[in-house]
């Protein structure tokens, strides 16, 4: 098979699209053929090594992680899927990943593609999805008539995260450019804050939740907005304490951890405040109910652009830039 390979760390153009011998299915694994894969920041993230210290990366690699396509074949005990079926999944560091035509997964990764969307619409769901729920639903296990705050509306899981918090009857103030203002209206946010007009840290509303997306001093910000006993879930921030056990950090990474995330844990402890700081887990029963959300109406996908198979690095740059709406896809790897 064809895919784009890493052995060192760089920039897009370390990529090598290169020949890969087939994978084959262990027990309990399924192959998929990959009609479609998507981008995500921590793609280039991992391909820089600005997460080896936490995820270093074993080379040879094939990066990705979103995908969708039709299932090839199974191994032994797994019974779940038939060869032809249309599937979506998340791959994971450990596996080589979705930028390539072949991947072989454990099945409970795996799900039903949905009937209503293309192989490209269907590969842009999985992190952003598995992203929210995890983080929304399972750990700050909001409900219906929360308030949240969710940074960068109009990005990929930002644009999801609104439709979702919707779909559980929160109520949503998200933030976004004045140039996406419309678009994050139109998924569903009920309050708009364009930060070239405006600044949020100085609004006086408070929020059962923020969903920080950004990072950096937004992550401490965060904690100035939380109504008693808020919760803020980030995907930029520093670590949470359980980060460390989830990638079974060595004492000298925990203690790099704890000085880079102690102002945070600090201002978390004394206002009496939750904070989570996680990695997104594969999950084919999330990606069900996902499935189900878009079928119904209450989730759809938001593609910024389309890019072929042999135009990955090209994919990557534009992702780099930080503009997208939405998600950016990579079509044609059959």
């Amino acid at each position: 098979m064809k895919a784009w390979t890493l052995s060192r760390y760089g920039n897009p153009s370390t990529l090598e699209l290169r020949d890969w011998s087939d994978p084959i299915p262990a027990a309990g694994e399924v192959r998929i053929r990959i009609r479609a894969a998507s981008i995500n920041p921590i793609d280039y993230k991992l391909m820089r090594g600005d997460l080896k210290r936490i995820q270093p990366v074993r080379f040879p690699w094939i990066p990705g992680f979103d995908l969708a396509g039709d299932m090839e074949a199974v191994g032994d005990g797994a019974s779940r899927f038939r060869v032809g079926d249309a599937v979506f999944a998340r791959s994971a560091k450990g596996v080589h990943g979705a930028f390539a035509e072949r991947v072989c997964l454990p099945e409970s990764w795996v799900a039903a593609k949905p009937a209503s969307l293309d192989f490209g619409e269907a590969a842009s769901l999985p992190l952003v999805g598995l992203t929210t729920i995890q983080g929304l639903t399972q750990r700050a296990a909001l409900k219906a008539g929360d308030t949240i705050l969710i940074h960068a509306g109009s990005g990929g899981v930002g644009s999801f995260a609104i439709q979702y918090a919707r779909a559980l009857g929160l109520n949503v103030t998200a933030t976004c450019s004045s140039r996406n203002e419309a678009l994050v209206r139109e998924l569903g946010a009920q309050q708009v804050i364009c930060y070239d007009r405006e600044d949020y840290r100085q609004l006086d509303q408070r929020f059962d939740a923020v969903f920080d997306l950004l990072g950096g001093e937004h992550t401490l910000a965060a904690f100035d907005l939380l109504k008693p006993g808020g919760v803020v879930v980030s995907i930029a921030g520093p670590p949470d304490r359980a980060f460390a056990d989830s990638i079974g950090a060595g004492w000298l990474l925990r203690l790099g951890i704890f000085f880079n995330a102690r102002r945070v844990w600090q201002r978390a402890e004394r206002g009496g405040f939750r904070y989570f700081r996680f990695l997104t887990s594969p999950s084919g029963e999330q990606l069900t109910t996902i499935a189900g959300m878009v079928e119904r109406g209450e989730l759809r996908p938001l593609i910024d652009s389309r890019f072929p198979f042999e135009q990955l690095r090209e994919a990557i740059a534009h992702s780099m830039q930080g503009r997208a709406r939405g998600k950016i896809v990579v079509e044609g790897l059959v």
